[in-house]
């Protein structure tokens, strides 16, 4: 047989263990506005044509990102570019004046 005491010990060490759980789960949750903010790269080595140019997060200038896109879609090296592509600036393509 058990005693009361240890009984009540038992008890009080549940109680202590069930007491100290929730703050292990606070602290394993992270304040989102404490996180860093990380900037994506503004300039640096393009992945592909390997020019020092303004990239985006994929480590791509903008005529390469859309080359890239393009390819996905079927496109190969030295087709026209499809009507639906709306790049600005390539020298493959020249966007139409939707006025007069």
């Amino acid at each position: 047989m058990t005693s009361v005491e240890e009984v009540l010990e038992e008890i009080s060490a549940e109680k202590a263990l069930a007491e100290r759980k929730p703050e292990a789960e606070e602290k394993t949750e992270e304040d989102l506005s404490k996180l860093k903010q990380r900037k994506p790269p503004v300039g640096g080595l393009c992945r592909r044509c390997g020019k020092n140019k303004p990239i985006n997060r994929l480590m791509l200038c903008y005529p390469c990102w859309v080359k890239t896109e393009l390819e996905n879609t079927g496109w190969r090296e030295g087709l026209p570019h499809p009507d639906w592509c709306r790049c600005e600036g390539l020298p493959d393509h020249q966007r139409k004046s939707s006025s007069n």
